[in-house]
């Protein structure tokens, strides 16, 4: 496995650990690097040990890695955190006596504070950017002009700051600097899980949405806010997720194609408008950002503890659909499908995504994803005959034509209350029976319009997992003869092909970041299979490439 090259900046929240680390992932991707990062943080404003890193290659590459090449510690103390990630040649740099001991060969003195001395503090950080840049070999001209672009406001002082980490590096690391990559082809812009399911949902033509900030699903709300003037769409931050659900129901049932962000105790909060969805045939998309629970857990770490929540989610049996993208791309496709999903079946849709791909950053290139949007509206009727019944259950798909308010002979009624066909509530055993057997109908549909499962090389031996576990485990088995993988891309209704490929495997690895395997526990309710090992982790920190490969190389 032929690694890309890792960064990593750690400190104490509140020095920019984050913003320094996003500019050097812009100035990569400007270098068209294929790159993915990730960000660690603890829910303090203040202090705490905060890091960022970056995996980048001009290769392509899948996922973020473990070892580490270059450490930066932008003050004292932060580095011996990460002493088993430093790669046999890894570099250190810290304002720290050197340390005893083996990894003294890999540490630098870097005098961050003496450097930025006469600097505004705000821009101390970029001091060790241009410490990077020269040891990556980068383009000073993309580097400062990425700099000066991504803040105007400052762009002298942090021009000054780049410059001075520049030459301390050049004068004293000479000899650590790398040789020159080779020119890459990945794409030069950058965009992170919540970036791209809100770039998803506007070229979707989503023109509701709502969310109680709640992380690590809010950058989606953020991105969201600042567009809703220029893409002419209504974004709502009411007082709590109850209302949230029941904005997003009443908008949807308007005729907006409206969807909700949350997480984990937010969607607890959403369940009875889940249900409610159900019964009154509204379709709306709960956008899901899992972080580590029960209750509070760790908000802002990540996990997939949350699959059978959203799966059975809501009281009564209804249907639903549950889908979970694995990368960034995959976060754009799901946003403007599962719009697409909401108005064809008419019911509520559930992305499930994570902190570690909601908030991690990748390649992406938004002209070539928008080429392949298309809009899809479901079965609205303009001018209905008198008498239109909204709930008709002489429809195969289960899916009835519907009516937006204020359409001529198109008036019915929408409660939570089992109805007839009409919608007046009903207790009667026979139309009960005949309406949820008409509502189930819309599952068969599900499974012709809902993502497939893929498969990634050969079945015999097999890594079977969803969501954003899929870049490790590609660069854990890049270019390997012996592993295949399965994505689990529709995790509700379940794909009859995927009990075929599971079949013809004799070997079945699984992975989740979750302690109880809960994909196995969902998969075992259609099909028959055994898993040979495995691989899970809850600790709030996501799979690594090398971790997955090692353990692989134990099978």
């Amino acid at each position: 496995m032929a690694q890309p090259t890792t960064v990593k900046i750690v400190g104490p929240a509140g020095t920019g650990i984050k913003s320094i680390g996003r500019l050097l992932s812009r100035i990569l991707a400007k270098h068209r690097f294929f790159l993915h990062d990730y960000s660690e943080y603890p829910s303090l404003v203040r202090g705490g040990h905060n890091t960022y890193q970056v995996s980048f290659s001009p290769q392509e590459n899948f996922a973020v890695f473990r070892t580490v090449d270059f450490l930066f510690s932008l003050q004292p103390g932060h580095w011996q955190e990460h002493q088993k990630e430093i790669s046999p040649q890894g570099l250190i740099f810290s304002e720290e006596t050197p340390p005893a001991g083996k990894l003294k060969k890999n540490f630098l003195f870097f005098p961050l504070s003496e450097l930025a001395r006469d600097l505004p503090p705000v821009v101390a950080n970029t001091v060790s950017l241009g410490a990077i840049g020269f040891l990556l070999n980068l383009k000073k001209e993309i580097c400062q002009n990425t700099l000066a672009t991504t803040f105007p406001q400052a762009k002298k002082e942090n021009l000054r700051a780049f410059q001075k980490g520049w030459e301390f590096a050049q004068q004293h690391w000479s000899e650590k600097r790398l040789p020159p990559f080779s020119q890459g082809k990945g794409e030069k812009e950058i965009v992170d899980g919540n970036e791209a399911f809100g770039w998803g949902f506007l070229k979707g033509k989503g023109d509701f949405y709502a969310a109680y900030p709640m992380t690590p699903s809010t950058g989606t709300l953020h991105f969201l806010a600042e567009k809703q003037k220029e893409a002419k769409i209504i974004v709502r931050h009411p007082e709590d997720e109850i209302a949230v659900a029941n904005m997003a129901a009443g908008a949807a049932f308007a005729g907006a194609r409206a969807a909700v962000g949350t997480s984990g105790g937010g969607l607890a909060l959403m369940n009875e408008t889940i249900s409610f969805c159900g019964i009154a045939e509204i379709g709306v998309v709960f956008y899901l950002v899992q972080r580590v629970g029960p209750a509070t857990g760790m908000p802002t770490w990540t996990a997939q503890g949350d699959l059978l929540f959203a799966v059975f989610s809501g009281h009564g049996e209804f249907p639903k659909v549950v889908i979970a993208p694995g990368d960034q791309k995959e976060s754009f496709q799901f946003s403007w499908q599962a719009l697409n999903l909401a108005a064809e079946l008419q019911t509520p849709i559930i992305v499930v995504s994570d902190k570690f791909l909601a908030e991690s950053s990748a390649n992406f290139s938004l002209e070539k994803q928008q080429k392949e949007v298309k809009i899809k509206k479901g079965k609205i009727v303009i001018n209905p005959r008198e008498d239109f019944r909204r709930y008709s259950w002489q429809n195969k798909d289960g899916c009835s034509p519907r009516t937006l308010p204020g359409t001529k002979n198109g008036e019915f009624l929408a409660n939570s209350y089992e109805h007839d066909q009409s919608g007046f509530s009903t207790e009667n055993a026979f139309v009960a029976a005949k309406m949820a057997q008409k509502r189930m109908k819309k599952l068969k549909k599900a499974l012709q319009i809902t993502p497939k499962p893929q498969l990634f090389g050969r079945p015999k031996n097999l890594i079977v997992s969803w969501g954003s576990t899929k870049g490790s485990i590609l660069a854990a088995i890049k270019n390997s003869s012996k592993w295949g993988f399965l994505q689990i891309k529709t995790l509700w209704p379940l794909h009859p092909e995927i009990g075929k490929i599971l079949s013809q495997a004799q070997k079945i690895v699984l992975v989740e970041n979750n302690q109880l395997g809960q994909l196995e526990t969902l998969l075992k309710t259609h099909f028959s299979f055994s898993v040979k090992k495995r691989l899970l982790k809850f600790t709030g920190r996501p799979f690594f490439p090398e971790e997955i490969k090692n353990e692989l190389e134990k099978i």
